[in-house]
């Protein structure tokens, strides 16, 4: 698609839904000019219907954990519109709308920024040994590598990788015992020491 041709699909979007709609297979293939070039244009304030393959989890997680799908969700007209700002999360090789701002209910919301340096460090290039010999990693092990390249929350991993919430929230426990990472539970926190959206 050309840059014509995705102003003229946004266009059109905002001005039939009030907010930008794109297909799942646009969105994957928007490259980072791109991305930049829809945020210059209409700025954070214009919201954007999460993907498809997002509203796929999110639906899953209001089965699975109705507690945070209602302190995401709960009170919109009209589920699943985030700001603009979030583009680059949902779009290209974006790791999806990661959870980190929940009020109501426990963040389980992990990136490199809460990995314990030093005590995690050997546990990690460990980890990475056995995923590149293709070997098979724990939950907790595959959780920590994920967490070392980039954000993800425990919603996310779960989904992804077909493992029950409770088996994944364990795996959490467990790196905690271990020193290996930190669990920061409230958005607050989260906000004023990672950084987060």
């Amino acid at each position: 698609m050309t840059p014509e041709e995705l102003m003229q699909t946004a266009d059109a979007s905002i001005i039939a839904h009030g907010h930008l709609r794109l297909s799942d297979e646009v969105l994957r293939s928007l490259d980072t000019s791109q991305i930049f070039t829809l945020r210059d244009r209409y700025g954070a304030r214009v919201l954007i219907r999460l993907p498809e393959s997002e509203i796929a989890f999110f639906e899953w997680l209001r089965q699975q954990d109705p507690a945070v799908w209602t302190d995401l969700w709960g009170g919109e007209d009209e589920p699943y519109l985030v700001s603009l700002a979030h583009l680059d999360d949902i779009a290209g090789q974006g790791r999806g709308y990661v959870i980190c701002d929940l009020i109501g209910v426990d963040n389980y919301f992990f990136s490199p920024d809460v990995l314990i340096e030093k005590e995690s460090d050997a546990f990690i290039q460990a980890v990475r040994e056995r995923f590149l010999a293709k070997l098979s990693l724990t939950p907790a092990q595959l959780l920590a590598l994920e967490a070392s390249t980039g954000p993800i929350d425990v919603w996310h991993f779960a989904y992804r990788h077909g493992l029950p919430l409770d088996l994944a929230k364990h795996a959490v426990a467990q790196l905690v015992d271990d020193r290996i990472l930190l669990h920061v539970t409230r958005a607050d926190h989260l906000a004023q020491f990672f950084d987060v959206k």
